[in-house]
């Protein structure tokens, strides 16, 4: 009897420690949501990664545009605990994106801000330092300004070889002579678009500490 008595006190005991276990769960080992992440807090120098989402032209975008870019990896405190999750979004703002050429600035121009990420639906400003951005440069091909750098310089070509040497002959060769000066100029002042592609990888540390806010 005492022992079928004793064997239902630690029956009903089971759950009353079960639950007891449940509830010292420490608060930072559940499960990270909105919630839970708001309050958390980046420390200055901080970095991220991610990637950009579309592609930038020199030759179609403009400084003060916005590019969008997903963070890579997760990005955790001092504490381990995730701040920014991994698909978070950045954004970032164009300060330069000029074209290259061989007069003024062979290798173009490209300047990005961080401005902003959102966690779980809530954007936080950003202050951070970009790594360089990945980019290349993509020749515009015979523009009209060039055409006409080219054209032009066959005229005067034939002019000049017309005047010289008063025939049809001194002016085709100057024509000829005056194409190749024209072409050599239209080289020389083509336009060279920057391009950073969509799925460039890009790298920033945080300036200043980020913390979550719940609203």
């Amino acid at each position: 009897m005492w022992r079928l008595i004793l064997a239902a006190v630690l029956v009903l005991g089971l759950p009353a420690c079960t639950g007891g276990a449940a509830k010292e769960v420490p608060k930072d080992d559940a499960v990270d949501g909105a919630t839970s992440r708001a309050g958390r807090s980046l420390a200055s120098g901080t970095r991220v990664t991610a990637t950009i989402q579309t592609a930038l032209s020199s030759r179609t975008n403009r400084a003060g545009e916005t590019v969008r870019a997903v963070v890579s990896l997760n990005v955790t405190d001092a504490r381990g605990r995730v701040v920014i999750p991994a698909g978070s979004t950045v954004v970032l703002t164009v300060a330069q994106l000029e074209p290259g050429s061989d007069q003024v600035r062979p290798e173009g121009r490209v300047a990005l801000v961080v401005s902003s990420v959102t966690v779980d639906g809530r954007t936080h400003d950003v202050s951070a330092v970009l790594d360089p951005v990945a980019h290349h440069l993509e020749g515009r091909g015979i523009t009209k300004d060039e055409a006409a750098r080219i054209g032009a310089g066959t005229a005067i070509g034939a002019l000049a070889g017309q005047a010289i040497g008063k025939n049809q002959r001194s002016t085709v060769i100057g024509g000829a002579v005056g194409a190749v000066a024209g072409t050599a100029v239209a080289v020389r002042y083509a336009y060279r678009d920057v391009v950073v592609s969509a799925g460039t990888p890009i790298s920033f540390a945080l300036t200043q500490a980020l913390t979550l806010s719940a609203r």
